[in-house]
Parts: structure tokens; C-alpha cells; sequence
């Protein structure tokens, strides 16, 4: 990759953190007589951003010759390393906003394997706690928020480079 194709990608990419942005803030203007807010087509598409860059950084899905390329594999080392994010909070963010809500229409609760803990949801805008895991009423109930804005400021300071420019 020559330093031209890398100020071209670094451009590609503040080119698509404004548009999540500028996405996000009309999915949630408040219009008078509107329909009202529209919350998960700015998840969706953070979460394609975030997968966007993920390939980038780590090469496309090619599980059959390298397992550690795996999408939600990929998805969450991506969110662990470059926006901050918890592990098990990065896990369960791609299985309920990338996973399920793509697949389903809907973010779902999400069950832990041994079926002890429930993970339930919330998006929107200036919430607290983004993407970090709060206990909720009952025991074994935890909440996880989605800022989309937070995802935004959390996307804008990252300089990535592909695994064939990175130094061992």
C-alpha cells in the first residue's frame, strides 16, 4: 500500500464517520406531526461501520484459513482494541445490534449459555453508560445502552492501519 492509498482510505473513512453522523442526527430530529424517532437504522448502520473498519484493520472474512477472522471474532477484538469497549460488552453488542437486529428486525434479550443472565437493551441518544454493562432490577438482569452518538466520537480518533503495514 503506498502513503497515497492511505491518505485516500483515512478520507474513506472520515467520509463515512460524517455520514453516520449526519445519519444519526436525522434519525433522531424531532419533527412536529412526524413519525417520531427512528432508533435502530443509526445502530444498524454504526455497526456496518464498525464492521467496515474491523475489515479493514484485520482483512475480510476468511474463517475456513484463519478462524481469528470470524465476524463477530473480528467485530469485537476490533471494539476492544481501537473504541475502548469490554470484551463480554463488545461480545453481546454484535450478537444483539449486529447479529440479531440485521437478522430479526429487533435487537432481542440475549441469554447467557448458562442461562443465569439476561441482557436486555436501550438506544437512543445521550445515554449513560454506553456500551458498559448495568445491573438492572433483578438479579441477573443486566441493561447494555447504544449510544449512537457515543459511537461516533468513539469512531473519529481512529488511525488504523491493515495487518500488512502494522509492525509485529
Amino acid at each position: 500500500m503506498t502513503t497515497f492509498d492511505l491518505v485516500g482510505a483515512r478520507a474513506q473513512f472520515e467520509n463515512r464517520i460524517n455520514s453516520l453522523e449526519a445519519d444519526t442526527n436525522r434519525c433522531f430530529w424531532e419533527i412536529q406531526g412526524g413519525p417520531g424517532k427512528a432508533y435502530f437504522p443509526p445502530v444498524m448502520y454504526a455497526l456496518a461501520t464498525i464492521d467496515y473498519f474491523s475489515s479493514y484493520w484485520a482483512g475480510w472474512n476468511d474463517s475456513k484459513r484463519d478462524p481469528a477472522k470470524k465476524q463477530t471474532v473480528r467485530l469485537s477484538d476490533f471494539m476492544q482494541r481501537y473504541l475502548k469497549y469490554g470484551k463480554k460488552e463488545s461480545l453481546i453488542a454484535v450478537a444483539m445490534w449486529r447479529h440479531k437486529l440485521l437478522h430479526t428486525g429487533e435487537p432481542r434479550v440475549i441469554r447467557s449459555t448458562n442461562g443465569k443472565e439476561r441482557y436486555l437493551w436501550e438506544t437512543g441518544i445521550n445515554l449513560k453508560s454506553h456500551l458498559k454493562l448495568d445491573a438492572g432490577g433483578t438479579p441477573g438482569e443486566f441493561w447494555l445502552r447504544f449510544d449512537c452518538d457515543a459511537v461516533v466520537r468513539d469512531l473519529r480518533p481512529v488511525r488504523l492501519l491493515p495487518r500488512s503495514l502494522r509492525v509485529a
